[in-house]
């Protein structure tokens, strides 16, 4: 531990480069075992976003034909046409009839 008194040990630099490419190797190969697990974590995070996304597009999109169903109704497009749109039916001497040839 104490190296008072004692010759200092030259580092071979070959000894240093293989320690080095040793520890880069197992570095290399520890990052290589986890990488696939961290991404197909991932991934499963962004299929249950999407699949969120989709139910919810399918909720929104059954929404919308119920909507378009009740306004292809006639009587549905006349009172919608009445009471929100303030259309008002026209008096007896402003329609006027064009006849075709």
């Amino acid at each position: 531990m104490f190296t008072f008194g004692r010759d200092k040990e030259r580092l071979d630099p070959w000894s240093v480069i293989r320690h080095a490419l040793a520890v880069g190797l197992t570095m290399g190969a520890m990052i290589m075992y986890i990488y696939p697990s961290i991404r197909a974590t991932s991934l499963m995070y962004e299929y249950s976003m999407e699949y969120r996304k989709l139910t919810e597009m399918k909720e929104r999109n059954k929404a919308l034909r119920q909507r378009l169903a009740s306004a292809r109704s006639l009587d549905a497009v006349e009172r919608r046409a009445v009471e929100e749109l303030g259309f008002v039916f026209p008096a007896k001497g402003q329609v006027v009839i064009i006849a075709k040839k």
